[in-house]
């Protein structure tokens, strides 16, 4: 008697710890970033450390990228199940087909520009015309770099070329061999600014109305169907931590080099953040939550990636690339 009441509490233990066990378990998300890792990327790194990934049932594990085209490709083929990657490159590879769509944009107003030392007095487009710019083919921001120029009445004969990945157009402007670089007004301004202990200056785009929505949260077709609550859940987190990014730069750099001590430096790195912050919002979101983008940016966006990228007018849908769901 004695033995089989012991025999019916192990059971009951046993079946006690199962179901603590499936309370406790979390949905394992891998998310693919667009680049390597540098202060931009600290608010997700936030999330991971201070527990808001955990505290919404996810076991998130973050991936450096190589670009946004091998992220947003990634996503496609099932290889991860995020991806934080640049919009008109997710644009262009869904308009061929891919099963991808932005559930949220983060980088609402477009930080690309011509970045040169100040000393070369580059203050209006048509102060390009003479000088030499390194481009980075492929990359988004040369697809901008089109737009802007059919804007402001720019023609490859203006200047001279130079081609190059992106870290090469940094390297060409530091080293005098270009006098600008096609790229974002955060890290490649700060890059050049302390290798070559002299002030910068970025020609935005967007201040001449050249502007695209850019760094998104990119999902399969698939998992916006079948797991929208994951979806919800994964997109509150991340809200979250951008917001608290927000708030506090350093801190969450901090999470960020308490994962991966080696990163990078500190200083660059918040200093990397705080020049991101800006770009979260344009005009009309100005005072909206994180992740609120306006319909007409969107609209406007996909308008200007379908005519410069040169894809059929079928492909001006904007409901086929982005969803605001899951936007909490």
């Amino acid at each position: 008697m004695k033995y089989r009441t012991l025999s019916r509490l192990a059971a009951a233990a046993i079946s006690v710890a199962a179901l603590c066990s499936n309370a406790l378990a979390k949905d394992s998300v891998t998310m693919m970033l667009n680049y390597t890792v540098n202060g931009a990327v600290a608010p997700f790194y936030l999330g991971k450390v201070k527990g808001y990934f955990d505290a919404e049932g996810i076991d998130l594990k973050l991936m450096e990228g190589h670009g946004s085209g091998p992220t947003v490709q990634a996503v496609a083929t099932h290889n991860v199940d995020i991806g934080y990657a640049d919009f008109s490159t997710m644009v262009k590879v869904a308009a061929m087909g891919a099963p991808v769509k932005a559930i949220g944009v983060l980088m609402q107003e477009n930080p690309t520009s011509v970045v040169g030392l100040a000393e070369k007095n580059i203050k209006t487009p048509q102060d390009i015309k003479g000088k030499t710019v390194a481009v980075a083919p492929g990359d988004a921001s040369s697809q901008l770099w089109t737009m802007f120029m059919n804007k402001v009445g720019l023609k490859e004969s203006d200047f001279k070329t130079i081609t190059g990945n992106p870290q090469t157009t940094i390297n060409a402007v530091i080293t005098g061999q270009a006098d600008l670089l096609v790229g974002f007004a955060t890290m490649p301004l700060i890059s050049v600014e302390q290798a070559t202990r002299k002030p910068a200056h970025a020609l935005l785009f967007a201040d001449y109305n050249v502007n695209v929505a850019t760094l998104s949260i990119i999902a399969r077709d698939d998992m916006i169907r079948d797991n929208a609550d994951l979806l919800k859940r994964f997109m509150r987190a991340t809200a979250r931590s951008v917001s608290e990014s927000e708030k506090d730069p350093a801190v969450a750099v901090d999470a960020l080099l308490k994962t991966l001590p080696a990163a990078g430096s500190r200083d660059t790195m918040i200093r990397t953040l705080k020049a991101t912050i800006p770009f979260y919002r344009t005009a009309e979101t100005r005072n909206a939550p994180i992740f609120h983008v306006s319909a007409k940016n969107i609209t406007d966006s996909v308008s200007a990636i379908v005519q410069y990228s040169k894809l059929d007018k079928s492909a001006n849908d904007p409901a086929r690339y982005y969803t605001g769901v899951f936007v909490p």
